[in-house]
């Protein structure tokens, strides 16, 4: 799986005589950090764990039971987790007051949300971000079987070979009351040729 990393480039237009020091610090660590996907992981579907599945062959009765149940009642309970990781080149902390953030899948919106807890980046270092996906993907299946369910998970993780998929978050953060005036997009499509 190719990893794709954004340079945060986002232009500072904020005129450092209307913030203060700290801010325009912090503004300037977050701009010199990058960011990546980096994996997918607890991926979940009607509460059946598939991060270890390697086909749809290899999901056992009890579990194609709860699958179909779900699917049938028109319903498709997904969590998951995506960890993002921060990069800090600088020499010191960087650190974030909330995140918001969207989910696409093949350029269409699954979800959106927002991360209030403080997240940081140490000096010279990273830190992974883990952002908890909760939804209901019945738009997204492509079939009513279990195997429709298994390969929502493989373009979702990114490990379907058979068929192109994109996967995209896009974040917008916020450093000391600040918000960034746009959001960064990292994207990775996967089967590449």
């Amino acid at each position: 799986m190719r990893k794709i990393v954004i340079k945060v480039s986002v232009i500072l237009f904020i005129i450092p005589s209307f913030c203060g020091c700290d801010t325009v610090n912090g503004l300037k660590n977050m701009l010199n950090c990058t960011f990546e996907r980096k994996n997918i992981d607890n991926f979940r579907f009607a509460g059946v764990s598939l991060d270890n599945i390697n086909s749809a062959s290899d999901i056992n009765l009890i579990d194609i039971a709860k699958i179909t149940t779900a699917i049938v009642a028109k319903t498709a309970p997904v969590s998951f987790n995506v960890n993002l990781e921060g990069k800090n080149p600088n020499s010191s902390t960087a650190a974030i007051e909330q995140l918001k953030w969207i989910l696409l899948l093949d350029d269409r919106e699954v979800l959106n949300g927002n991360i209030v807890d403080k997240f940081s980046i140490p000096a010279k270092g990273s830190n992974t971000l883990p952002i908890d996906i909760n939804l209901d993907a019945v738009q997204f299946l492509d079939g009513s079987t279990p195997e429709s369910a298994f390969r929502l998970y493989q373009n979702i993780t990114g490990k379907n070979t058979e068929q192109e998929s994109t996967v995209t978050i896009k974040i917008k953060p916020t450093i000391n009351g600040i918000e960034f005036p746009q959001y960064l997009t990292l994207k990775q499509t996967t089967n590449q040729k």
